[in-house]
């Protein structure tokens, strides 16, 4: 998490600067030729690697899992970069194609580090993949940044690519190669395994790339790139608490589920849940309470539309982790066909209800039905996968709906000060609002949340105690 927050808060001010030498139209014509690669890419992966920690799987299998992962991968990309221009018109962004090719360079080198990165995590060894990948942001941001005043948006595709050949070095060096360097001849039987296991949870990562990538191209098919581009940018920013925190603790849970018993993993399935509600609900809250403040403080004139998105999505991005305790708990007990329906129905709510707030409002109104929609699917996602899993699905969503209580205080309180403020200089303002919100949720957190609150505490004694005797 240490590594992740740094990194990720490095890269949003590296960001901040970026939207000052590049214009809103070129920024969505690189980030719609990234969302065609990434899209190539997760229609061609077929998730080798959760097969390989969920069934501890030998070397011999691992050698396999890449090779297929890294062919399919090298065909898929000659298929995008030979389409470039057909999808370039269909996508409203002609100029995409010029930042295409960096993209699908970038692609192979993730390709190639996947399945050493897999090995380390079912080894458990999550500080070096977290370092690892916070190496390859700075290093993506300081390459950017450098560039952005000659080349413009070519500067972020340049980074893109040298972040991915440094990670996969990176994760080369570190991963167990007697796990997976033992070439063999590609075995039938494994082959189907492999696909038979990752097929159900291709169309789930799949589907979630299209909840939280396509909804770009709709607003680019019902505006322009330059909308897209703040509309994207604020769904970034709504992010940072998910990514920041929220993906860390989550990228822990399905390895640690796996090796859990079934009593005590349905114990833990609710109390992770809840424990992530208490750190993660007044992130998502309190950023939308600040938003406007944070737009006039970052952001020149050309952004400033972005505001209210930024407000809408930030809140509508709470719900993303609330099931993510459960989708490991899925993965782990090798459901995943559960995870494939899952993941399917939201990104057809999700999809739909910005195509329909958009088509009949505005962008404000694409995000509230993207809201909507992800709302829809977490508890959708939660009841469903209590009553196949057999644990308390109301304990469940009574831990994370009680967070909510003392974000209503903060949020109000937050928004009392930014109107008392308006006149201030708005770095000012924004520090005292924060300040002001995280001492009032911390207070409603101590008053209604007593009993998590003390678990968060009780885990970080006990992980700094055990830091220190290592």
């Amino acid at each position: 998490m240490l590594f992740g927050v740094t990194s990720r808060m490095i890269q949003l001010v590296g960001t901040l600067i970026l939207t000052r030498f590049i214009a809103p139209a070129e920024y969505g014509d690189v980030l719609t030729a990234s969302i065609a690669v990434m899209t190539a890419g997760v229609l061609t992966s077929f998730a080798f690697g959760q097969n390989i920690i969920a069934k501890n799987s030998p070397p011999e299998i691992a050698f396999q899992a890449m090779v297929l992962h890294v062919g399919i991968g090298i065909g898929a990309m000659v298929i995008v970069c030979a389409a470039q221009e057909p999808l370039g018109n269909f996508l409203d962004a002609p100029k995409m194609g010029h930042y295409i090719y960096g993209y699908a360079l970038a692609h192979l080198f993730d390709r190639a580090r996947y399945v050493p990165e897999r090995l380390i995590m079912r080894s458990l060894k999550f500080r070096t993949i977290a370092s690892t990948n916070a190496i390859g942001e700075l290093l993506f941001t300081a390459l950017a940044l450098a560039f952005a005043k000659p080349w413009g948006a070519k500067a972020i595709e340049f980074a893109a690519v040298i972040r991915s050949v440094v990670q996969c070095i990176l994760f080369f060096r570190a991963s167990p190669k007697n796990e997976w360097l033992a070439p063999t001849k590609l075995k039938a039987a494994d082959v189907k395994d492999l696909f038979l296991y990752g097929l159900p949870i291709m169309i789930a990562a799949v589907s979630d790339r299209a909840a939280t990538r396509w909804d770009n191209l709709i607003m680019t098919k019902l505006f322009d790139a330059a909308v897209m581009a703040r509309y994207n940018l604020a769904y970034s920013l709504a992010e940072m608490p998910v990514n920041n925190i929220a993906e860390q603790i989550g990228e822990v849970l399905m390895p640690s589920f796996s090796r859990m018993e079934e009593a005590q993993r349905a114990r833990n399935v609710v109390r992770t849940a809840a424990l992530m509600a208490v750190i993660v609900t007044p992130l998502g809250v309190g950023l939308g309470a600040v938003s406007q403040t944070v737009v006039a403080a970052f952001f020149d004139a050309r952004w400033a539309p972005m505001a209210p998105m930024l407000l809408v999505l930030s809140i509508m991005t709470v719900f993303r982790p609330t099931m993510w305790s459960a989708i490991a708990y899925i993965q782990a007990v090798q459901k995943t066909r559960l995870v494939m329906f899952s993941s399917f129905f939201r990104a057809v709510v999700v999809l739909s209800g910005v195509a329909i707030g958009g088509a009949v409002g505005n962008p404000v109104w694409a995000c509230v039905g993207g809201g909507i929609g992800y709302g829809m699917h977490a508890i959708g996602t939660i009841v469903v996968a209590g009553i196949v899993c057999n644990y308390s699905v109301k304990n469940y969503l009574i831990g994370i709906s009680k967070p909510l209580i003392p974000c209503v205080p903060m949020f109000l309180a937050v928004i009392g000060l930014a109107h008392v403020l308006d006149d201030a200089p708005k770095l000012v303002s924004l520090v005292v609002q924060v300040a002001a919100g995280a001492v009032v949720y911390t207070l409603g957190a101590f008053v209604f949340l007593r009993p998590a609150v003390r678990d968060i505490l009780r885990l970080g004694r006990e992980a700094i105690g055990k830091r220190k005797r290592s």
